[in-house]
């Protein structure tokens, strides 16, 4: 970018601020919130949609998830204009319905289910429907074990087929915690192998550190 005079746009370096977010590396993608000036004076609903899926980000890797689940509704607060398979509302869907699982905010999660279900039939795009798929799973884990299942199940192949890896990992750490409430050792391992491996491959430290949290004897892998 500084080699080709492209550092002063600012659209990359909120894609900077994602990627620093996504590997966990939270004062990076903190330090370059406060570059996007322009942006954040612009009327426009996409570069509004933009600042606040950035700060959405940026709150979710320094661990703070009430900060991130309101700055997910700023973006999701524009699908009307965007469109709810644009960029930013595709993305920051999944860490709303995530983050609101983590926060036990059960209204919130059907409120988020409720924005997808509302999408005209074939605008919807595939990694939303996966994503709905693993929401509806935890949902029904948060009420009962056994049902959620093949909930998971589901939710699993549908990542594998339609979302990303990034995805894909956080669904089979998801999958493996029920596998583990259940007492299924063998398969959550699997799961956790997965999800490791990925995490791995795409230098993600905090998936990294969740697979690890769920087999406190392993020793943590560093992106």
């Amino acid at each position: 970018m500084d080699a080709d005079g492209l550092a002063d746009i600012e659209h990359l370096t909120s894609y900077q601020i994602w990627l620093a977010a996504l590997r966990g590396d939270a004062a990076t993608a903190q330090a370059a919130l406060a570059e996007l000036r322009d942006l954040r004076a612009s009327e426009d609903p996409q570069d509004k949609a933009e600042v606040s899926f950035a700060e959405a980000f940026t709150a979710a890797a320094r661990r703070r998830p009430e900060d991130a689940l309101r700055h997910c509704r700023g973006v999701l607060a524009h699908t009307s204009t965007l469109g709810m398979s644009a960029d930013w509302p595709r993305w920051a869907w999944p860490l709303a319905a995530r983050t609101a699982c983590d926060l036990r905010e059960t209204a919130a999660t059907s409120e988020l289910l409720g924005l997808l279900y509302d999408c005209p039939t074939g605008h919807l795009a595939p990694m939303l429907r996966a994503e709905r798929d693993l929401a509806r799973a935890r949902l029904a884990a948060s009420d009962s074990e056994q049902p959620a299942t093949a909930d998971f199940a589901k939710a699993v192949t549908s990542l594998h087929e339609h979302s990303t890896p990034y995805h894909l990992a956080h669904g089979l750490l998801d999958h493996a915690e029920h596998l583990i409430r259940l007492g299924d050792a063998e398969a959550a391992e699997k799961a956790i192998s997965e999800a490791r491996d990925i995490a791995g491959r795409l230098r993600c430290q905090p998936l990294l550190d969740r697979a690890a949290d769920l087999i406190p004897a392993e020793p943590r892998i560093q992106a």
